[in-house]
Order: structure tokens, then sequence, then C-alpha cells
């Protein structure tokens, strides 16, 4: 079938100074590209160039006010934005949990000349409220780890004694743990691991002095292979229409960073766990649900639900299931797709540096030889996260840059040089949203 021409519109923005000079948005990239193909216009709304997947030759780059630090003149720039196209409301997908949260905040504005693929503001607060989440896990029988909530520092001393350790601490809201103070106070983490009663004190009341929300959790242990995502996309009527599950094969850094290896897996439990919990929420859209398997029950426990494209929405979208494609369809032909439910296994996905990283770190703690390392490669269907030879500007660019990151801080850093500009072309010029 082909495609509509309906422009898509792919929105991120920037919280806090970025880490390096050019970063990049997995997410994106993913989305850009399985759209990008099916030869669907693509637009990046995005404050500035510091990301390589801008460079994409399957995007144009619309610059845009910040959608963290203007968000009202983001609205306006994108109702403008869509007002001239004069060519049907486009499709709006968000790169980040923050873009997720915008556009269901502004849903009544945004409805108006676009597309969603996104939940509404109820259950996106719903699903990043990892409290609500557990409990409406609890009572459906989806299992979840033993958890606890402090709110004040009263309560700590009595959770300290009585959890077993090692224990994670979380924020109820990832985007509460990139407020400048946290960062500060703790660096870019997404969880912390501890392993004993004072640091879990000092660490909870440091965090309730910065009017943090956050969680104590049971830590499900076992190795990384049993961290199982649900990749999809929920329609109007509740019915997955896209599903794929992935088992997470490391991260960087080990026990609670962002996947570096992963493949494809046929498991029915969790997509059939998955397909409740979302159900059981009334979620629409887009939506990743990771659970991890106890290694002594074999249990799957819940971890979280992320209400968008994630890091390794490209291994679903070369699997067979490309969810980005089936929504943006959806969207525009409702009621005329069919199911993608079956994905081809096993397929790798790999960052490659957050991979190379991660294995030499494991080898030198004798956890990973290297021809185990190379065998795991050997033989398999790999698609990489930066890299596509239909589309190499964002890996070359990615790739340019890793040197300056390893030895910016051995000298000043330096503002990065601006990419050169693919404005949006015509009627649809940056020119027009300022």
């Amino acid at each position: 079938m082909q495609p509509s021409g309906t422009p898509a519109v792919v929105l991120s923005g920037n919280l806090g100074t970025p880490v390096g000079k050019w970063s990049i948005s997995e997410p994106a990239l993913a989305v850009t590209r399985s759209l990008g193909r099916r030869n669907v216009p693509v637009f990046r709304f995005h404050p500035d160039r510091s990301l390589v997947d801008l460079i994409s030759r399957y995007c144009t780059h619309v610059p845009c006010p910040n959608l963290y630090e203007d968000p009202d003149g983001l609205v306006d720039a994108l109702t403008t934005f869509a007002r001239r196209l004069n060519a049907g409301a486009p499709v709006l997908f968000p790169a980040s949990d923050g873009a997720a949260r915008f556009i269901a905040r502004h849903e009544a504005a945004l409805g108006e000349h676009y597309r969603l693929t996104s939940p509404t503001e109820e259950h996106i607060e719903k699903v990043q409220n990892k409290r609500y989440l557990i409990e409406i896990a609890s009572s459906i029988d989806v299992p979840v780890p033993e958890t606890y909530f402090p709110s004040e520092p009263g309560e700590l001393l009595p959770i300290a004694e009585s959890v077993s350790y090692p224990v994670v601490i979380k924020p109820l809201f990832s985007t509460d743990w990139k407020r400048p103070e946290v960062t500060k106070a703790f660096g870019r983490v997404k969880a912390m691991q501890v392993t004993e009663p004072q640091d879990l004190l000092d660490k909870c009341r440091a965090l309730l002095a910065l009017s943090s929300t956050f969680m104590v959790q049971e830590i499900v242990q076992g190795p990384d292979d049993l961290l199982l995502t649900f990749l999809g996309y929920i329609d109007r009527d509740g019915k997955p229409l896209a599903g794929c599950v992935r088992s997470k094969l490391r991260q960087f850094p080990p026990d609670f960073g962002y996947c570096s290896l992963t493949e494809s897996v046929h498991d029915d439990e969790i997509f059939e766990l998955s397909v409740r919990l979302l159900n059981a929420l009334e979620y629409r859209g887009i939506g990743c649900v990771e659970f991890k398997r106890d290694p002594g029950t074999g249990a799957p426990k819940l971890i979280e639900i992320n209400t968008r494209a994630v890091r390794t929405s490209a291994l679903a979208i070369a699997s067979g299931v490309d969810f980005p494609w089936i929504a943006y369809r959806d969207q525009t032909e409702p009621g005329s797709v069919s199911p993608s439910v079956v994905a081809e296994v096993p397929v790798r996905w790999v960052h490659v540096r957050d991979e190379l990283a991660a294995a030499a770190l494991l080898m030198c703690r004798g956890k990973l030889s290297p021809i185990r390392w190379i065998r795991g490669f050997w033989g398999k269907r790999l698609v990489a996260a930066e890299f596509s030879w239909d589309d190499v500007g964002p890996a070359l660019l990615f790739w340019a840059q890793v040197p300056g990151r390893l030895l910016n801080p051995l000298f000043r850093p330096r503002s990065p040089a601006a990419l050169p500009s693919r404005s949006a072309p015509g009627n649809v010029a940056p020119s027009l949203l300022r």
C-alpha cells in the first residue's frame, strides 16, 4: 500500500546542558528512518543542531522553541507549521519522555492540527507515576518487585532496617532526576543501587531535601538477559496492532545503564502480560513495557513502561514489526491496518560505542572473554543504533566526535560548530516559526 503523503513530525527537546559536543536521539532516528524509507516527509522539531540524527537524509530539521523552556512558544510553532503545510493534519511522534508529556499536556491545542500517536495526559500520568503503575499491576496479577515510597525522613529508618540488600532507588518520574540540582548532587543517573542501610538513609535524605519523589525497590537479581521488553502500538480500540519482545543482553554502565546489546525473542507470557497491563490502564498509542524474570521462580516482574519509542526501537523495525509505520498508518488510514505481532528471531541490535565500553569493563572484571564476546556476533543478523547503509550521515558524524569526547577532559570545552542547515523548504520554512 502506498503512503498517503501526510507529513510526520518527530519532536524532542534539550533538558539541561548536553553531555558532549553532539548527542544522538536513537528513538527519533529509528522513527525517522522507519517513515522516511516509506517516502513519508519527516520534520524533526528540535531547538538547535545538537543532535547528530538531525543530519539524516530522511528528515528536515525545523528549529523551534525548547519544550522545557518555552512550551507555549512551541505550541504556537507547531500549530503554525501545521496550518501552513496545507497537506492534512501531520502525524506527531514524541522522541522522549518530556516530549510525550508535552504533547499530552497540550493535547487540546495540538489535537486540532495533528494526529497523535501518544497517550493522553491522564494516561501518561498514570504510567509515569511508578507508584500508581505498581498498584494497578498488582490489582490485575501482573507481578511487581517489593517496593516502598518514602515521603518524609521518619519513614526511612524502618525501610532501611527491613529491606533485603541490595536495593535500588528510582525517581517516580524519570524527568525529576534530570533537574540540575539533582544531577549536581548525584550525576546523570537513572537509578542508584544501595548495598547497606546507612547509604540508603543518606541518599534518601538528600533526595527528600531536594524535593524529589522516589521509591526504594527490590532488585530482581540475575543476568541482563532476564530483562525482557514489549515494544508495540495499541490502537484506539485497545488492540495491539504491533508487538515485539526483546531480551536485553548487555547494558552500559552495567546494572542500571542503557541497553548496548539486545535481541528479538518469542515470549508469549511477556506479550500477554504487557497487553493486559496496557489495557487495564486504557493505554493507547506507542508503548514499551519492561519486565525482569526472577532467576529463582522464573516469574516476570514489572520494571517500567515507556510512553514513546525507545532506544532499541530499530530492533523491532528490523525484525519486521515496524510499529512507527503501523502507528502512522493507523492514524492516516484507521481500520485498514493488519496486526504485525510476529517478529523475526533472533535479530540483534547493538549500540557500538556503549557495547565496546560494556564489553571492555566486563572483560576487566573477568566476566566476559574476548572469544565469547566475538562469538556473540558471529552468524547473527545485526542492526546498529546509529549506522545504516542507506543513511550514513548520522553514524559518520557520531563517530567523528568520539575521539574529541575522549580527549575533552584534557582541554577546555568549546561550543560545537553548526551543522550544515537543511531548512524546511518552501511554504514550511523555519522562518515561519519565529
